[in-house]
């Protein structure tokens, strides 16, 4: 279940977040789907998608960052222009894994309430057994 799981997860994140960018992996940082990076972007010095994961999965609360500024001491000093930063969001999964989203922070913000409820809405699905778009739509509607 975990790899469909995850992978259906991610269509529906991305389908309530209209996020440009997203990943997930598995339990070992394991890639297991993309979309919008390829090696390229995902090579890039400012791409940090891993070091969010783990983050995410170590704690195991969702985060929410940017591109440029991972640990507030440093918030001060960047090099990263604003067009090209971006919103970056992990979810993680218990047991499973975890999704990455991003996008241009031009674009706007995930609203937080957004990211609580995707991250209520995984482990529910984790525990209940949902695994299709339309059932974790139902899902997702249900959570107050």
């Amino acid at each position: 279940m975990s790899e469909n799981f995850l992978t259906t997860f991610m269509i529906f994140a991305l389908q309530q977040t209209g996020a440009e960018r997203a990943l997930v992996v598995d339990h070992d940082i394991r890639i297991l789907e993309t979309v919008n990076l390829d090696d390229e972007s995902m090579g890039a010095t400012d791409f940090n998608a891993m070091d969010c994961v783990i983050r995410a999965l170590d704690s195991g609360n969702p985060l929410i960052t940017n591109n440029a500024v991972l640990d507030p001491d440093h918030a001060p000093v960047t090099n990263t222009q604003f067009r090209n930063l971006r919103l970056v969001v992990v979810i993680p999964v218990i047991g499973l894994g975890a999704l990455y989203l991003d996008q241009p922070i031009s674009k706007g913000v995930i609203a937080k309430e957004v990211v609580n409820r995707l991250m209520t809405l995984a482990s529910d699905a984790v525990e209940e057994g949902i695994s299709s778009l339309d059932d974790l739509a139902e899902r997702y509607r249900a959570i107050p």
